[in-house]
């Protein structure tokens, strides 16, 4: 572990993650109808898992729950070298205690290790906003992760990127200009407290494009000149919105994503990652000049 890289902190809602993926398997009642039975496998931890390894080296991985329901997941979480933390029920829920746990030792590693750069917390419940305030507070990058919509809508704008989880998961080969994702799933029930929440998809393209047309003019507007580094539009816009994900809506780089927005940006070099500008603008740029 060399100490120039960057330190990950991985924690997990495990139950919270596992009841809103089998209710969107099996229907929005699955999890309500066996919560107090052994639970099957269905959660695929190696995706997240390397998406955490991706910022830098995991040295806290810790997931949170009442292990007697999910013992069958033991085999996956020893091996992906997760600390199991125990949540025994209280009283006739134990909604709550496995949150408040979670965010007690998230802070606390936060300002116990001062070597700990990015926070990644998976789960879909919005009760981790606040825990992601604070750590942004403390310097670091929250990275969250939650189920295509089953995720309240403010939780992904908490953090410093948001990844649904299916986007995540292996697929087939994509295409730079294809297959693009248009009609977000509609508002759900939240698994747990049996609630009606406003949840939230991934953007679809056109909300994308929106976004994307928005952040083009602010940096022009910034520099002056209408010549952007894509680098510098994709930070942005993750910024403004984190869960934007060029792969989840069919394109295999930001590249890609860049070329099927051509009514809005057009690629101009390659220089240094590339630049942009923006079209509207440089129409404007050239009746000016005549």
């Amino acid at each position: 572990m060399r100490d120039d890289v960057a330190k990950v902190a991985i924690y997990w809602d495990f139950e919270n993650v596992h009841a809103a993926l089998l209710n969107h398997q099996s229907g929005e009642s699955a999890y309500k109808n066996s919560r107090y039975t052994p639970q099957a496998p269905i959660v695929n931890l190696d995706p997240i898992l390397d998406y955490a390894a991706s910022f830098g080296d995991i040295i806290i991985n810790r997931a949170y729950g009442n292990w007697q329901w999910f013992e069958q997941y033991k085999s996956v979480l020893m091996a992906g070298g997760v600390d199991l933390i125990q949540m025994f029920p209280r009283g006739q829920s134990m909604k709550n205690s496995a949150d408040i746990r979670l965010a007690i030792d998230a802070l606390a590693d936060v300002y116990t290790h001062p070597h700990l750069s990015h926070i990644v917390i998976v789960s879909s419940d919005s009760d981790f906003i606040s825990l992601a305030q604070r750590v942004k507070q403390a310097g670091r990058f929250v990275a969250g992760i939650g189920l295509d919509g089953a995720t309240n809508r403010f939780w992904p704008l908490a953090c410093s990127e948001f990844k649904f989880y299916q986007n995540l998961l292996p697929s087939p080969g994509t295409d730079d200009t294809k297959s693009v994702r248009s009609t977000p799933a509609a508002p759900v029930v939240d698994k747990l407290s049996n609630s009606f929440t406003d949840a939230v998809s991934a953007p679809n393209f056109d909300q994308a494009k929106m976004v994307l047309d928005r952040v083009v003019r602010q940096l022009v507007s910034r520099a002056g000149v209408n010549y952007c580094a894509s680098a510098g539009v994709k930070s942005l816009m993750t910024r403004a919105l984190p869960s934007f994900d060029e792969h989840s809506l069919g394109f295999g780089s930001f590249t890609g994503f860049l070329a099927g927005c051509s009514d809005i940006v057009k690629i101009v070099d390659s220089k240094s990652g590339g630049h942009v500008e923006h079209v509207e603008l440089g129409k404007t740029d050239k009746a000016s000049i005549a």
